[in-house]
C-alpha cells in the first residue's frame, strides 16, 4: 500500500439474498476512489457502473480504511484493455458479417464495439460503411461527418483510415466537410502535395476552378515534378474548353481517382485510373 492512501481500493462484505431454506450468502465487491486527508481519515467516493465516482463523499478512519479496504494498482489500465478486447471481439464479428453481406448483423456488432467506445475509428469507418452498402445515405453522412471531427484521425498509426474518410465525404457530395477535414490535415502535414490536390479536386467538384486552380498550383509549387498534378490541371482545362465544369448548383462529381496523402503504405493503380491520366500515388 502506498505510503500515503490514494488510489483505487475494493471493499467486500457479505450478504444474505433470499429468505428461509433459499437464503444464501453471497459477497459483494465494491470499488471506490479513496485519498487521505490531513486528519487521519480517507475521502472515499463508489464507483459507478461505468467507473465514474459517485457525487457522494464519505470519510473513514484511516485505521478502519487500512482493515476493511483493499488497493487495486492499476485498475482503470486493466479495466480499459479489458474493454479494448470486448471492442476488437464485437470489431471482427461485425466485418465477417460484412464479408458475407449480412448487413444488419454487422451493424449490430459495429454499434455494439461503439457503445464501449464510440470514438474507434474502426468501427466507425466498418458502420459507415454497412450504412452505404444499404442505401443508408444519410446516416453514412453522419458517420463520416463525425469521423472527420475524431481528433485521433490525424495520428501516424491512423493513417490508413485517413484517407478514405475523405473520399466518403467528397462521394457524399460533403463538399464544405471535406474542405474544413483537409485543412485540419495540411496543418498536420503542410508541405503533403497530395493534400493540396484533394482539396483541389474537391473545390473542382463543388464547382470552383478558382480555388481548385489554385490549390492545385500550391501542389506544384511544393513538388515540380507532380504528375499528378499536372494531369489534373489537363483535366480541368479540357472540361472547361468543352464547358463541362459545373457550378455548385449544377455540380457533377469527376471521376478521378482520390490522392493518397505521403505515408508508407502502397496502394496499387487500376488500368482505369492507368488509363485516365493521373492515379492515386504509390508513396514508398
Amino acid at each position: 500500500m502506498p505510503d500515503r492512501i490514494e488510489g483505487v481500493f475494493i471493499y467486500e462484505k457479505e450478504a444474505t439474498i433470499g429468505t428461509g431454506h433459499t437464503a444464501k450468502k453471497v459477497k459483494q465487491k465494491m470499488y471506490c476512489l479513496a485519498k487521505e486527508t490531513d486528519k487521519d481519515e480517507v475521502e472515499i467516493r463508489y464507483l459507478g457502473a461505468n467507473d465514474e465516482p459517485l457525487n457522494i463523499v464519505e470519510k473513514i478512519p484511516k485505521e478502519e480504511f487500512i482493515r476493511s479496504f483493499t488497493f487495486q494498482p492499476y485498475y482503470f489500465e486493466r479495466k480499459a484493455a479489458h474493454n479494448e478486447q470486448k471492442v476488437n471481439k464485437h470489431i471482427l464479428t461485425a466485418e465477417e458479417h460484412a464479408r458475407r453481406d449480412e448487413l444488419y448483423s454487422a451493424e449490430f456488432e459495429f454499434n455494439n464495439a461503439l457503445k464501449l467506445d464510440e470514438e474507434n475509428l474502426r468501427a466507425n469507418f466498418g458502420v459507415g460503411n454497412v450504412y452505404l452498402k444499404m442505401g443508408e445515405k444519410e446516416k453514412a453522412r453522419e458517420i463520416f461527418v463525425k469521423i472527420s471531427k475524431i481528433d485521433a484521425i490525424f495520428e501516424e498509426h491512423n493513417k490508413h483510415f485517413f484517407n478514405e474518410c475523405g473520399i466518403q465525404l467528397r462521394k457524399q457530395e460533403l463538399y464544405e466537410e471535406a474542405l474544413d477535414y483537409y485543412k485540419k490535415a495540411l496543418e498536420v502535414s503542410p508541405q503533403d502535395e497530395n493534400l493540396f490536390f484533394n482539396v483541389s479536386r474537391a473545390h473542382f467538384e463543388k464547382g470552383d476552378v478558382e480555388k481548385a486552380q489554385e490549390y492545385i498550383s500550391k501542389a506544384l509549387e511544393i513538388n515540380p515534378e507532380f504528375k499528378e498534378g499536372k494531369a489534373f490541371i489537363s483535366y480541368m482545362t479540357e472540361k472547361q474548353e468543352k464547358g463541362a465544369v459545373k457550378t455548385q448548383a449544377q455540380k457533377e462529381p469527376a471521376e478521378k481517382p482520390e490522392q493518397k496523402p505521403k505515408e508508407k503504405i502502397r496502394h496499387k493503380e487500376s488500368r482505369e485510373e492507368q488509363s485516365k491520366g493521373f492515379v492515386v500515388k504509390k508513396i514508398s
